[in-house]
């Protein structure tokens, strides 16, 4: 996956554009070992690589920190929720700002087929949004994952994912019928928007906590 993502951003890299990825401790080494050996100019490491935080992992019969007699098995990386956090935390947020970027496009790394469309900037950079997130339609295929739905208080939108459904409900969630989209997990962020909702977050965001077991 990283040779064939380098070979697809590094003619976008020094043209206004810069490439970053967010690693896990445990994949940091090894991704910045896959890059260098593509040869290709993607920019400084430093300014490229985002690292993830590191959390406990809890042992659920006491709901007390996991102590495996090797302790890197205690730890995990907080997931794609972290991705906020980790930029801003790490100051890479504000020095992206700072060096005038306005726009963040984020996919996942897997996702070979996820592209920056410029009809699709144009369109978010006019528009009043902070957040825009590229949708697809649900096939039966699809049924398992996680889905976009309507929360009842709030009436937004939101990201409901397998681990927050009940098993009652497992079938209603699997109705691609009534929640006919879901999420690619590419994002259009702007830069400015996310730098204040995360102060005024008091430095993380308020996103709903899934369980990984």
């Amino acid at each position: 996956f990283l040779d064939i993502i380098a070979h697809q951003v590094a003619p976008m890299t020094g043209k206004g554009m810069e490439f970053m990825l967010m690693n896990s401790f445990s994949t940091e080494a090894d991704t910045k070992e896959a890059l260098e050996k593509t040869g290709l100019d993607l920019g400084k490491w430093e300014n490229m690589n985002v690292l993830q935080n590191k959390v406990p992992k809890v042992n659920e019969a006491t709901m007390g920190p996991a102590t495996h007699e090797n302790d890197e098995l205690n730890w995990c990386p907080p997931g794609h929720g972290d991705l906020y956090t980790a930029l801003s935390g790490s100051g890479k947020l504000a020095e992206l700002a700072r060096r005038g970027k306005e726009y963040l496009f984020v996919s996942n790394s897997d996702n070979l087929g996820a592209t920056i469309d410029p009809k699709i900037l144009a369109h978010f950079a006019a528009s009043d949004d902070a957040f825009m997130m590229e949708v697809c339609r649900r096939t039966p295929s699809d049924k398992k994952g996680g889905h976009l739905a309507r929360g009842k208080k709030s009436g937004k939108l939101l990201l409901r994912e397998a681990a927050q459904v009940a098993d009652e409900d497992r079938e209603d969630f699997e109705n691609i019928d009534k929640y006919q989209f879901f999420n690619t997990n590419n994002l259009w962020i702007k830069i400015p928007d996310l730098k204040r909702l995360i102060a005024e977050s008091g430095g993380v965001l308020k996103l709903p906590l899934i369980v990984n077991r």
